[in-house]
């Protein structure tokens, strides 16, 4: 796992500060995607899958240089928020709010022209 976080770092270094971002987000999504098949085909909790992601990059915060070291604080960042948003998705209300649909979406439709 340590060499994967390498990996992701090595591409997050070579890009721009919003490129850099965009990555990131990207990159966290695939390590939590991968660390969710890698617990599951384990038979592992959500909370091991987690401890997993953190154990792996903080391994790499331990061990590397300044600027590896804030790009893994940026992607650490990043699995972070996506932690947060899943946590946020399952405490919502499973069903949808019609109204809130509807107010959106006139929202977002054009205003016709009379004729």
């Amino acid at each position: 796992m340590k060499n994967v976080i390498f990996g992701m770092l090595a591409k997050i270094s070579k890009m721009d500060a919003e490129a850099k971002q965009l990555t990131a987000q990207v990159e966290a999504q695939a390590l939590l995607l991968s660390a969710l098949v890698l617990t599951v085909s384990h038979k592992g909790g959500v909370e091991q899958m987690v401890e997993s992601v953190n154990k792996a990059i903080n391994s790499v915060l331990a061990s590397s240089d300044d600027i590896v070291k804030s790009d893994a604080e940026l992607l650490l960042g990043e699995f972070h928020e996506l932690l947060s948003v899943t946590r946020l998705i399952e405490q919502a209300d499973s069903e949808l709010d019609q109204e809130a649909l509807t107010s959106l979406s006139d929202e977002t439709t054009p205003p016709t022209l009379p004729e």
